[in-house]
């Protein structure tokens, strides 16, 4: 039990506003326990550690360099007592404990911890408490501090983009600053494999590179060498580093290096484009003996106990298709292609559980009936959190709309983060499953360079380590103690610092009526600049807000930070019509998931690549009534609609398309019906435009647009009658 007058004294500290509180309450993730002591300690130019065992030596050693880079002190590491020093003590030798303790009075510094762990937390509790640079004085203060949840990671995703192994080793001193303990390193994917295995060489020489649409090459990959260079690093500073093979969907970067690891066995490239792709790997003999050889290359780099594998995102059609994997469903009693996958995972399991290691996968693995022994990552929503311990598993918890940070900052601003508590509303889940804790990917589809991975991440990661560690916070609280110092140590330690609550860069095109053309408008964080170029050309130049684009063209758009792209390249296309800037009318408007500009995005004279680069409107399971004003009535020939199918990304084509016309807004008349869908399969995308002629000596002022919703989802699609989306760009009248 808490000493009495401890906790009354810490009762007291705590009711006082932050700027009267001692400076341990400022720290980052909080302190679970601060009460102060009389005295401080002076710390001079030279900061004194002293260290009597070896584990303790070593760290701070490790924290001597660091403070000499990032805040130009000197740290000098000595073994026996000196006066006005900062000694260091494991004491109980609990190599599982990341508690500590942390003491100061006038005397100097103590930190003990019952493992080194504990100690490494220590000093970078006391490195938030050091003066900004060289000497002065830290009020006395008794911490104690221990983690909420054993658990504490952070996802990169490098299959999409890569990154260079010197800011991976970055971002892990980053992860260690916040007690963050796990790296989990997603290394394959569709679009591209990133570690190096020598019984597959094709995996790196074909499946690491792809061929963009301006047919530049773009790839990489990690050698052995890297990753144990980078599994060192971690380990130095109690991190964890958690690899992630993807299957048996997600794989196409494989199946592109050894075409039979896939049902077909056709040629496949490596894919340019992002969402998710028909061809998995096929469940034969095949796959796993190169699973297998895979497996065995990772489990030498890798000293992790748990081996992720992906397991989200699997398409079944190929497998329905698959005379020998409805063949290995009949000789194993397997229901469906859920329990086929089930299967597949339970193999990979036993496999790694006979060598003492783990499985880790996403909540998919789930569907089908959970395989023994496996641990689930919930990504869909808390309710698969509690469905994972339902099903006896231990759970990481990492709700997509709580904790991945690939999302700008205005749709999941750092408040939200802070307020992700993975165990509100579980109750008491019956079963042996324990809640380990959460993790924040970062999905690097649209996050392109070094710069934009710490843009995206700070300052939300700091909250996501809050909450790991204490608990949920409120945003005014945390903000005074991002603002009372830790930004800009950040900043002098050369980190890239994002928005806490809005976007890196918003574009907008406005219709400028007596210029007669479209005004770029930006929106940006400090820093971040546009950059646009034609698609002819190979010139980038920076664009002002409110630069004027006139006629048609097509255009390359991109962010900048630092000369370094932040902001995925767009391409958009600008067409010249009768509609462009005229108001709309719509009857139901758009999601606001997908708003776009709002009603202007149909006729902004600006067309999209795709559903998330934010010129298109979407409307989910609704069909879409859209009224075009030209301002005067006038000769109109044809109406082109420009319309979004993903397939797999839930977006159908409507099934028609019904345009009317009317002079004066009361009378009407029909101008045409165009059906639009076809047959809706597995890999349909594409960016139709569809032109309906209209009668001759047709004329108008009032232009009406109906699209009908292209119906729920098929049978064999993962969200299997669920509603659809209609997504369209643009209605150009001519």
């Amino acid at each position: 039990m808490r000493d009495a007058t401890a906790v009354l004294l810490l009762a007291t500290v705590t009711a006082l506003p932050l700027s009267a509180q001692h400076p341990a309450t400022r720290i980052i993730p909080k302190i679970e326990q601060v009460t102060p002591r009389a005295g401080s300690w002076r710390v001079g130019d030279t900061l004194v550690i002293v260290a009597t065992d070896s584990l303790s030596r070593t760290e701070a050693q490790r924290f001597a360099a660091a403070q000499l880079r990032d805040a130009k002190r000197v740290v000098r590491v000595v073994a026996s007592t000196q006066p006005s020093a900062l000694r260091l003590a494991i004491q109980g030798g609990v190599a599982t404990d990341e508690s500590y303790a942390l003491y100061v009075d006038s005397i100097g510094g103590l930190i003990t911890a019952p493992s080194v762990q504990g100690i490494r937390y220590g000093l970078q509790t006391l490195r938030q408490l050091l003066p900004a640079q060289g000497g002065g004085r830290i009020e006395g203060v008794e911490l104690h501090d221990a983690p909420r949840y054993p658990w504490r990671g952070a996802m990169l995703d490098v299959g999409r983009h890569t990154f260079p192994v010197a800011d991976i080793l970055r971002w892990i001193d980053l992860l260690e600053r916040y007690k963050l303990n796990v790296f989990h390193w997603h290394l394959t994917e569709d679009q591209g494999w990133r570690i190096a295995i020598d019984k597959y060489p094709k995996l790196t020489s074909i499946g690491a590179f792809r061929t963009e649409a301006d047919s530049s090459r773009y790839g990489g990959f990690f050698t052995k060498a890297d990753v144990r260079q980078v599994v060192a690093y971690a380990a130095a500073r109690g991190i964890t580093v958690v690899p992630e093979i993807e299957m048996p969907g997600h794989a196409r970067a494989a199946i592109a290096a050894y075409p039979e690891l896939s049902c077909t066995g056709a040629p496949l490239p490596v894919p340019t484009t992002w969402g998710v792709f028909g061809d998995v790997l096929c469940p034969t003999v095949t796959t796993f003996r190169f699973l297998e050889g895979v497996l065995t290359e990772v489990l030498e780099l890798f000293p992790s106990h748990y081996i992720h594998i992906g397991g989200d995102e699997v398409p079944k059609d190929r497998w329905k298709a698959c005379t020998e994997c409805q063949a290995i469903m009949r000789r194993e009693g397997l229901k469906n292609e859920h329990e086929l996958q089930r299967w597949f995972i339970a193999l990979i399991g036993s496999w790694l559980s006979e060598r003492g290691r783990s499985l880790t996968g996403w909540d998919e693995i789930l569907d089908g009936g959970l395989p023994k022994g496996a641990t689930v990552q919930a990504w869909q929503g808390s309710d698969r959190i509690a469905a994972g311990l339902a099903a006896g598993a231990d759970v990481i918890a990492s709700p997509s709309e709580w904790v991945y940070l690939n999302r700008p900052a205005n749709e999941l601003p750092l408040a939200r983060v802070l307020q992700f508590d993975p165990s509100a509303k579980l109750g008491t889940v019956p079963g042996p499953g324990k809640l380990l804790g959460g993790e924040a990917p970062l999905w690097t589809e649209h996050v392109t360079s070094p710069a934009n991975v710490e843009l995206m991440w700070l300052p939300r990661l700091l909250g996501f380590a809050e909450t790991m560690w204490r608990g949920p916070a409120e945003i005014a609280e945390f903000q005074a103690r991002l603002d009372g110092g830790e930004l800009a140590r950040l900043a002098r330690a050369g980190y890239a610092i994002g928005p806490a609550d809005e976007d890196l860069l918003r574009i907008t095109f406005d219709w400028d009526s007596a210029a007669g053309g479209l005004r770029v408008r930006t929106k940006s964080v400090p820093g971040v600049t546009l950059a646009m170029r034609r698609a002819d050309s190979e010139t980038f130049a920076d664009v002002a807000d409110g630069a004027l684009f006139k006629g048609r063209g097509e255009w390359i758009i991109e962010g900048r930070y630092d000369g370094r792209m932040v902001r995925e390249a767009r391409r958009v296309t600008m067409v010249s019509h009768l509609a462009v800037g005229k108001p709309v009318q719509i009857a139901r408007p758009a999601d606001p998931k997908y708003p776009g500009t709002g009603n202007f995005t149909l006729t902004d004279g600006v067309q999209g690549t795709s559903f998330a680069d934010g010129f298109w409107n979407g409307w989910l399971g609704m069909d879409v009534d859209a009224t075009i004003d030209l301002g005067v009535a006038m000769p109109v020939k044809s109406v082109v609609v420009s319309m979004l199918e993903e397939v797999r990304s839930w977006i159908l084509l409507p099934k028609e398309i019904r345009v009317s016309v009317s002079e004066d807004g009361v009378r009407w008349e029909d101008g045409g019906v165009r059906s639009v869908q076809q047959e809706v399969t597995p890999d349909g995308r594409s960016r139709p435009r569809i032109t309906l002629g209209l009668p001759a000596a047709t004329r108008a002022r009032y232009i009406r647009v109906v699209a009908i919703n292209g119906g729920r989802l098929p049978r064999w699609h993962s969200g299997a009658g669920e509603t659809s989306w209609v997504f369209l760009d643009e209605i150009e009248v001519h």
